[in-house]
């Protein structure tokens, strides 16, 4: 039978992650939905293969030989995806009751929108600021000032984080991480997918920028919850600081600088 959501994973060294969200997936809370996991493994050294093989045989396991961006890798999983929809779905995530599920039906009756994200919830299950508006040059310069600090006060990091509006209603937003988004397939295909010239860092944001230019809604879907633990490594000094960065100047050089939302 072929699935109706394909659920694409991208891993490097996370089986300490992957062994929660796994778990949640196929024993704790299992959707209704018909779904497969297709996880690209982007060449971990931490026994993620022969832990996939031994206990979740059912997975599609997909080795790199070489290192690529999280853009490149989450397309490649999209090549195998039998199914009508896509749900990109982090390693660092943990499935609640129902989550998938109700996703999938608010997705599949609402063709105004091109993509779907559920609420992200911290490891304490309290909220986490994951949906947001577009970058602006004077929000990124308060996001550098303030350290990239979430509970910081100043008002373009609030306003960024949509921190004041509700949490408890399906919401029109200019893009949600890309921790957990549901897709149509043939919306992801019409999209081209992730633009793989991000290594790491702000496809989101891209990939959202570009639903709302073909004339489709994001929509921040509360009723859904997920666990996402959130590693933020790029708040520290670092390799993928200047990732981030890089990221960030080619997101405003591809827009011009002018990013807003189309429709």
């Amino acid at each position: 039978m072929q699935p109706k959501i394909s659920i694409i994973t991208v891993t490097m060294n996370h089986l300490h992650l992957l062994t929660k969200m796994l778990d949640s997936l196929y024993k704790q809370y299992p959707p209704h939905v018909s779904f497969e996991l297709i996880i690209v493994d982007n060449c971990s050294t931490d026994q993620t293969k022969d832990f996939i093989q031994k206990y979740y045989p059912q997975v599609n396991y997909i080795e790199n030989t070489k290192i690529a961006g999280f853009a490149e890798n989450n397309n490649k999983g999209v090549t195998y995806a039998k199914g009508e929809y896509i749900l990109i779905l982090n390693p660092d995530i943990i499935i609640q009751p129902n989550s998938i599920d109700l996703l999938y039906l608010y997705l599949s009756k609402n063709e105004q929108i091109g993509i779907v994200a559920p609420q992200l919830l911290n490891t304490d299950f309290s909220i986490q600021y994951s949906m947001r508006k577009f970058i602006s040059p004077s929000i990124l310069f308060a996001r550098i000032f303030t350290r990239g600090n979430d509970q910081s006060g100043n008002s373009k990091v609030k306003e960024y984080l949509m921190s004041e509006i509700s949490f408890s209603e399906p919401t029109q937003v200019d893009w949600c991480l890309g921790a957990a988004l549901l897709f149509r397939k043939s919306f992801y295909l019409q999209l081209k997918g992730f633009d793989e010239n991000f290594f790491l860092y702000v496809e989101d944001m891209d990939i959202c920028h570009r639903c709302w230019e073909l004339g489709k809604q994001v929509v921040y879907f509360p009723e859904s919850k997920m666990i996402h633990a959130h590693q933020r490594s790029s708040t520290k000094l670092n390799k993928k600081t200047l990732m981030h960065v890089r990221s960030m100047f080619y997101f405003f050089w591809k827009n011009r600088f002018s990013i807003k939302r189309s429709v």
